[in-house]
């Protein structure tokens, strides 16, 4: 349980020593012009000229978007605020490519899947598919959910390991916190409120967002903004009487320092904690259904199960409804987390062609399952985990050159990354083994009392260490001002250790001796990179196509009886062909995609005495082609518009079984839908110079998903749509504002998952559904704020 990966030592050292470089050249630089990507984040005043203009980093340089020959979609600070995009969830509102589920290691890793490409498996030695940038620094699996004081979202589809890494074979979300302002002194701040019960609202919901730019002297600005979020009433155990609560808060500073026109050093710090009283996961929702006889003559399993759930001396809960609000449990559950990240970001400007950027990164976090019921049932043995502690450490640094000539364009550079996990138990008293409820330390299947478990109770310390080692270069040649060509190639040298030790050897025999360390190593390297092509026949226009070839490194497994065994690495290979357009005040786009991937991780359910486990897999090929179509800038004066429609594609390979052995093959991938559609609006009418009204809404229509892995039908939610909307009245000049919003209008019952119910270790036809705030549930409440 003591043991560390080494790496983790010498990538901080290293990181260290980045820093410490650029240190010195932030004393020595001499004063020149703008960096090609400021550290500031501070978008050039030209774009104020062209209402079209959207400054986008997609290439680890400021551009226009429309110069950007690569598929993304742009949320902006008003779209984001008026959205009520608050977590990770909510991105998926704003481009119909991006879907998120906090399965398969999404509490974790983000859970982003683009195009149907994401992570799924649980395993913290699994790189994502889609890579989290927050500021420059990628996240990797050390995620929050929280997301607060956003400038803007960019999300980038296709491989982008290019620039971005070996997570990012299905693409990047490239998210901009706000920036300090030098010579400035600003305020916001706003307050959501909804009630649970009141005005149709199914949950309540207390949202407090806060920021403040204060200026240092003429070279230094600070910016400290924070969010506070309480949600109640999700979900409810019928055995407490009481609503599940999740309340979570975190505060972010960064120094802005800016000694002369040469230097730009960006310093950050934060740190979140999320504490939630009885989680939201997954509960019944579809009632169990099998005809397999069970019980006294004529009874069936589904109906003696189903009966359970509703009996007032067993479960009792009031009903079986799809909004999956009501669960029961023997013990309620108590989870935290923690995070505390740390940044520099400097960049130097050597001339009007040449700049160099470092960028340092830190991220602790930490997870403690005090208890945690997966099964809630009463009376019967369920999944638990009990008193574990997981502590998650990342260190990154990346040193870039960026030219930029009259006809070359060049980013290169180097990069590296170590990340360390270990599960450790929570208590003084390590009673290991002892299957007694206030004992327990690790994962069981056992009835309250511990006098019967299909399972019994085991500790699995599992200590992962893994460290990436990268040189990249991507370029784009101007052979006129109409055509240019663009690649670039990334070398990735890739390891990753992974020990796991089990407490007792023998599970449930309490005080017996550990068994022997558990080692699987991995290591490998790969080169991927990216060609493309872009015309441009006028300057409101870019016709491109490219190929790119991605990159997700191996992982380890663990079956159900402990062994550990190899992942092997993703590859994809990806052809694109697109083109955007300005149009008046409009930019439009559209492109068509083929991605082929081989080798999928993935992850299935089995039965292990009575509760479903899930075990890693590949999943030898997986296409997915489709074309998308976009559209953002403002319509006609005061009516603003950011909207996107995707078809797409993806479908499980011939022959490929799913977790009930039933044929997939040729079924929509999971958590896909094939057709999506996004908009998000803004009408604003001014009544006079002191006032204006406004009302906005965020559509997003989809076809059926299927939420797992299994071919009964019940486990596709049919097509739906989502509506959201606000209204209300605000200054002008957006000093203040008040407002009624909904979402969820129409009460759409779309879960982030399914998961198949059992009783009695067999599957009892029932569905149980993991429900999300605003997507399973409606919330309808005021919104007041201002900014100066």
């Amino acid at each position: 349980m003591g043991w560390e990966f080494p790496m983790r030592v010498i990538g901080l050292k290293l990181a260290l020593l980045g820093s410490a470089c650029a240190g010195a050249f932030v004393v020595s630089a001499p004063a020149s012009a703008q960096d090609a990507q400021s550290a500031d984040g501070v978008l050039p005043e030209a774009q104020e000229e062209s209402p079209n203009t959207i400054v986008v980093t997609a290439r680890k340089r400021e551009e226009d978007l429309l110069d950007v020959p690569l598929p993304v979609t742009v949320a902006t600070q008003e779209q984001l605020e008026r959205d009520q995009v608050y977590n990770l969830t909510d991105l998926q509102r704003i481009t119909p490519a991006l879907e998120i589920s906090q399965t398969s290691g999404g509490e974790s890793n983000g859970g982003g899947r683009l195009r149907g490409i994401g992570t799924g498996v649980f395993n913290p030695s699994v790189a994502s598919s889609v890579a989290l940038v927050v500021d420059q620094v990628p996240v990797g699996n050390l995620s929050f959910p929280q997301l607060f004081d956003l400038a803007q979202v960019e999300v980038l589809r296709g491989p982008q390991g290019t620039l971005f890494g070996q997570g990012a074979s299905g693409g990047v979300l490239n998210v901009s916190t706000r920036s300090p302002r030098l010579g400035e002194f600003g305020a916001n701040a706003s307050v959501d409120f909804a009630d649970k019960g009141t005005a149709g609202s199914e949950v309540g919901e207390l949202v407090v967002n806060a920021g403040v730019n204060v200026p240092l002297g003429q070279a230094v600005a600070l910016r400290v903004a924070g969010q506070y979020r309480d949600e109640d009433g999700l979900q409810r155990s019928v055995t407490t009487g009481r609503d599940n609560s999740i309340e979570d808060w975190g505060v972010r500073g960064r120094l802005l320092i800016e000694p002369n026109d040469a230097v730009s050093v960006v310093l950050n710090a934060e740190h979140a904690e999320n504490t939630t009283d009885g989680q939201n996961f997954f509960a019944i929702a579809i009632a169990p259904n099998s005809a397999t006889p069970f019980g006294p003559p004529g009874a069936t399993l589904g109906a003696i199960s189903n009966g359970a759930f509703l009996n007032p001396a067993g479960c009792a809960l009031p009903e079986i409804d799809e909004r999956a609000e009501f669960y029961c449990e023997d013990a309620p559950s108590f989870l935290e987390t923690e995070i505390t990240a740390l940044s520099a970001v400097v960049d130097f400007t050597f001339s009007d062609t040449l700049s160099l950027t470092s960028v340092t990164g830190f991220r602790d976090r930490t997870f403690r399952q005090f208890h945690r019921d997966f099964s809630r049932l009463v009376g019967a043995p369920a999944a638990q985990q009990n008193r574990t502690r997981e502590d998650s450490h990342g260190v990154s640094q990346e040193l870039r050159l960026t030219y930029t000539g009259d006809r070359l364009d060049l980013v290169t550079g180097g990069f590296y990354q170590d990340f360390s996990f270990d599960r450790t138990p929570i208590g003084d008293a390590l009673t290991f083994g002892s299957n007694l409820p206030e004992q327990r330390i690790g994962f069981s299947v056992c009835n309250q009392a511990g006098t019967f478990c299909p399972v019994p109770t085991q500790f699995t310390d599992e200590m992962t260490g893994n460290r990436t080692i990268a040189a990249f270069a991507d370029a784009t040649f101007r052979f006129s001002d109409m055509l240019s060509v663009f690649g670039g190639l990334r070398y990735d040298d890739y390891s990753n250790r992974t020990t796991v030790i089990t407490y007792p050897a023998i599970p449930g025999n309490a005080g017996g001796p550990a068994s022997a360390p558990r080692v699987l190593e991995v290591d490998d390297s790969n080169i991927s990179g990216r060609i493309g092509v872009s015309f441009q026949p006028t300057p409101d226009a870019n016709i491109f196509a490219s190929y790119s070839r991605g990159y997700k490194p191996p992982a380890v497994g663990t079956n159900p009886a402990g062994q550990l065994f190899q992942l092997d690495p993703e590859k994809t290979n990806a052809f694109e062909v697109g083109a955007r357009f300005d149009v008046g005040r409009f930019q439009v786009s559209g492109n068509v995609f083929y991605t082929e991937l081989q080798d999928f991780q993935s992850q299935t359910s089995v039965l292990v005495g009575t509760a479903l486990i899930s075990q890693p897999l590949n999943i030898d090929q997986i296409e997915s082609y489709g074309f998308e179509v976009g559209a953002i800038g403002e319509l006609f004066e005061g009516f603003t518009l950011n909207t996107g429609y995707q078809f797409n594609h993806i479908t499980y390979p011939d022959g490929y079984l799913g977790d009930a052995g039933g044929d997939l093959g040729g079924t929509q991938f999971l958590n896909a839908p094939r057709h999506k559609f996004t908009l998000s609006g803004e009408y604003s009418v001014p009544l006079s110079n002191a006032l204006e009204v406004f009302a906005n809404a965020n559509l997003v229509y989809k076809s059926e998903v299927l939420l797992a892995a299994r071919v009964d039908d019940r486990y596709r939610f049919p097509a739906h749509e989502l509506i959201n909307a606000g209204f209300g009245v605000r200054d002008p000049d957006g000093m203040w504002n008040a407002s009624i919003f909904a979402r969820n209008l129409t009460q759409s019952r779309e879960p982030t998952a399914y998961l198949a119910s059992t009783f009695a270790g067999q599957l009892d036809g029932g569905i149980r559904a993991w429900p999300v705030a605003g997507l399973t549930a409606r919330v309808v409440g005021i919104r007041v704020g201002f900014e100066y």
